[in-house]
């Protein structure tokens, strides 16, 4: 983001931007839009309707408001993803700080998010009942994108919908969803993986997915109650076993403070006999559910009427 401010402002310092975007010299609109990544970003549980109402009287139309939301949370997704993986800034360096690899290793990993976020205190539900932005449902992009949701969820899902102002946003929906259905390698178990999902979902306070991470959670492990103990602090619940624990506290710092992980994060997986693919499937899983989670709470969608789980 820095590297790009000096093309967008060229007469403006880019770190008082960083810094201060209220007070620097830029047009209103631009500082409507930082309050609004930056609310994404730290806190999109607290965002409301006034947010979007906020920007839509700077004129800046629906179809915006969700290119915004989506590059946000897209770009949280690619900075949990490199500081959870230690992957080096862009250059001649061949390894990564955290888990040591080639930079070869790293292809395919997952790309995620970074927040500062309270202990986990459940959520409720937006108070609209349907999502804060106009849709443009009549799109064939959109209808090819629903058809697939269709034939693989039985419906349409509520984020589907309203992403259907920008096509581009249905497709990495859909691909997201597919990612996140099943652990992405055979080191991490499906129980361990719904956990990572449901801890994500409640950390970011997030209704929306909410209804399918508790659904995925019961559907593996059959334990309907299991979804209220992710809820609880790590510090207050129930022992979970050595491995989840693991997997839960990693959880946990990626999506407070990405920025934080170092290689003993990685050495932690290892001291309970977990890979290190098993930690960056959790890296994946934690960095798309949050990406998800943020841009669903950004736009305000109400929850899906059934989980969002292939049939």
């Amino acid at each position: 983001m820095g590297a790009v401010l000096p093309l967008l402002y060229p007469s403006v310092d880019p770190q008082s931007i960083l810094e201060d975007s209220e007070s620097a010299p830029i047009p209103d609109v631009h500082k409507a839009m930082f309050r609004f990544v930056k609310k994404i970003t730290q806190a999109s549980w607290e965002m409301t309707a006034a947010d979007l109402e906020t920007l839509r009287a700077a004129s800046v139309p629906d179809e915006e408001i969700v290119r915004w939301a989506q590059i946000a949370s897209l770009q949280g997704w690619w900075t949990m993803s490199a500081d959870g993986s230690g992957i080096p800034l862009e250059g001649e360096a061949v390894t990564g700080p955290v888990l040591q690899k080639p930079r070869e290793w790293y292809e395919g990993a997952a790309e995620g998010l970074t927040a500062a976020s309270p202990e986990p205190v459940g959520y409720a539900a937006h108070a609209d009942a349907m999502c804060w932005v106009g849709t443009a449902t009549g799109a064939a992009a959109f209808e090819a994108d629903a058809q697939q949701a269709r034939e693989r969820y039985g419906f349409v899902p509520g984020l589907l919908v309203a992403g259907s102002l920008r096509p581009e946003v249905g497709r990495r929906h859909l691909a997201a969803l597919r990612l996140l259905e099943k652990p992405q390698t055979a080191d991490l178990t499906a129980r361990a993986h719904a956990l990572v999902r449901a801890r994500c979902t409640v950390l970011n306070r997030a209704p929306y997915t909410a209804v399918t991470t508790r659904a995925l959670l019961e559907r593996t492990t059959g334990d309907a109650a299991l979804f209220e103990r992710v809820q609880v602090p790590l510090q207050e619940a129930d022992a979970w076993s050595d491995q989840e624990q693991a997997v839960l506290a990693f959880t946990d710092k990626l999506v407070r403070n990405a920025y934080k992980v170092t290689e003993k994060d990685a050495i932690a997986f290892r001291e309970v006999g977990l890979s290190d693919e098993a930690y960056v499937d959790v890296l994946d899983t934690a960095s798309i559910q949050t990406s998800l989670d943020r841009l669903a709470n950004a736009l305000g969608v109400a929850p899906d009427p059934e989980p969002c789980l292939p049939t």
